[in-house]
């Protein structure tokens, strides 16, 4: 969940409120929830790091040429 505010004190205690509201009808429904890292207010600079990690990590993942099979060797050369 992300959200910007100007206020960091008041956008932090916003994220609180509607975690507890989320997970008490998570839990209502028989459901659980498990928050992985409490909300936090992060600087620009921490929202550029995370913009470079993200875009390596997606440059790591894109395909690259050879890894796709050659397409006769999945048909057949009989297939035609």
């Amino acid at each position: 969940m992300v959200t910007h505010s100007l206020d960091k004190a008041g956008g932090i205690e916003t994220l609180e409120k509607a975690i507890a509201v989320i997970e008490e009808n998570i839990k209502r429904a028989g459901g659980g929830l498990t928050v992985k890292m409490k909300p936090r207010a992060v600087s620009e600079t921490d929202d550029l790091e995370l913009a470079q990690l993200m875009a390596k990590v997606e440059r790591e993942n894109a395909e690259v040429s050879g890894d796709e099979e050659d397409e006769e060797a999945i048909a057949g050369p009989d297939d035609d």
